[in-house]
């Protein structure tokens, strides 16, 4: 009686123990406490299932890779003008136009990168309410006979 006791009260807080995520902008992710969430940890979450873990780490490549882009378009301007201010030349050159196209290329991989985050979080979430614990109880009796008084459960 003392094991099955003890059965049942670790799966109920292991069933307890997994948290819901929640995705606010830029990436973040929070924990269903409220704090902050470091990628690592969230790989760490994630590690037990591949394709989540696969999706959370292309949308963060693409965060670094849109962060990259949308940067350096900023410096390719700033440097372009910084060059031809000093001198007797016109100002648009090669290094603006080539800011320009950054700047435009990296708003659809911004954009992207988000809808891959959401996705692993409604996941996780979903997969963590739906799971399946095996703790169904069908029913309880209590049950008499001559060697004394018990309880049936039946899963």
């Amino acid at each position: 009686m003392k094991k099955i006791f003890f059965l049942l009260t670790f799966f109920t807080t292991t069933c307890l123990f997994s948290q819901e995520l929640i995705y606010k902008s830029g990436g973040r992710i929070f924990s269903s406490e409220g704090q902050k969430m470091k990628p690592s940890e969230v790989r760490e979450l994630l590690k037990t299932q591949p394709g989540m873990l696969e999706f959370y780490n292309d949308g963060r490549s693409k965060k670094t890779l849109g962060n990259i882009l949308f940067y350096g378009s900023f410096a390719l301007f700033a440097a372009d003008y910084l060059t031809i201010s000093g001198a007797e030349d016109t100002y648009p050159k090669a290094m603006t136009y080539v800011g320009i196209g950054t700047f435009l290329l990296s708003f659809p991989i911004k954009m992207g990168y988000t809808k891959k985050i959401k996705m692993v979080v409604q996941d996780y979430n979903k997969e963590i309410n739906n799971k399946d614990n095996g703790l169904t109880i069908e029913s309880i009796q209590f049950v008499t006979n001559q060697n004394g008084v018990g309880l049936q459960i039946t899963f």
